[in-house]
């Protein structure tokens, strides 16, 4: 009798954990922030490349990923060439009014500044603005407040368009 008793415990206590561990993956996580609407995948191609992109490096595609981590890959690719990849980590300052917001980029052999807006969309679009601060070049990052295209010297030449993938 205590045998069967103690096998009636162990089979009870077999299901108890297999039902617990069946619950726990289930359940979604509760109070877990959705990322940020620039977290993703992007690509440029076609009209989209800026282009400035395109007249100076013969870029055909840029691809970009953002991370919830605060790092950024850069892919771009030229015509009848190679891709190539930067590395590097990125810092968005969001607007308190509007949704044009501003964007630093920070990679191992220049740092780019300028500003980016999400669009809703199908595919959803991200619309980016930056020049080279460091080395700098001359040109000043735009912010907010300026708004895109407002470099008297770049105009609209330096606005890049990403389609979420």
């Amino acid at each position: 009798m205590k045998k069967l008793l103690a096998l009636l415990m162990i089979l009870s206590l077999m299901f108890t954990f297999t039902a617990c561990d069946d619950d726990d993956d289930t359940n979604p996580v509760e109070n877990e922030e959705p990322a940020e609407a620039w977290v993703g995948t992007w690509l440029s191609t076609g009209s989209d490349v800026a282009p400035l992109l395109v007249s100076l490096f013969q870029y055909d595609s840029v691809r970009v990923q953002f991370t919830e981590e605060n790092t950024i890959v850069l892919e771009s690719h030229v015509t009848d060439g190679a891709w190539t990849t930067q590395n590097g980590t990125y810092t968005v300052t969001k607007s308190s009014e509007g949704d044009v917001h501003t964007i630093s980029l920070v990679y191992a052999a220049f740092e780019q500044g300028g500003i980016m807006q999400v669009i809703d969309g199908e595919p959803d679009e991200l619309k980016l603005e930056v020049v080279q601060t460091v080395p700098s070049y001359g040109f000043a990052a735009r912010t907010p407040e300026t708004g895109f295209g407002s470099d008297e010297n770049l105009g609209t030449d330096n606005i890049q368009i990403y389609k979420k993938l």
